[in-house]
């Protein structure tokens, strides 16, 4: 005998059934998958956060900051979207259409950055 994986009532019919209806098996998908949609939403949060403290920062003209200050607007460094290498081998680091590239220790400078998935070009904008 088969018991339905989230309520426990007896199954009939299909072999293969581990429903007794379609309410149950979504509560039960819902309740697997909160604890990794919980995850997705904290990291797309600090992305996003990140990506808008960076588009102020350029859309005010501000083109280079340090570590500190862009650290105590609440910008967190341990997330980014991606990396774009430049052919002089430094790496700027993005959140979505946004990046910084270290200057020394503490200086960055803060980009908004152009790319296209179709072919793979990344251009950088002097904004």
């Amino acid at each position: 005998m088969k018991y339905c994986q989230d309520c426990g009532t007896i199954l009939k019919g299909r072999t293969d059934k581990k429903f007794c209806d379609d309410h149950c098996r979504s509560h039960y998908n819902n309740a697997v998958n909160r604890d990794r949609d919980t995850n997705f939403k904290q990291i797309n949060h600090i992305l996003k956060k990140n990506t808008s403290i960076l588009e102020k920062l350029v859309h005010k003209g501000i083109k280079t900051t340090t570590f500190h200050l862009l650290s105590a607007t609440g910008f967190n460094f341990s997330f980014f979207t991606h990396q774009l290498y430049e052919q002089n081998e430094e790496t700027c680091i993005c959140c979505y259409d946004y990046g910084y590239k270290k200057i020394n220790e503490e200086e960055l400078i803060i980009k908004q950055v152009s790319h296209s998935l179709h072919n793979n070009e990344n251009k950088y904008s002097d904004h």
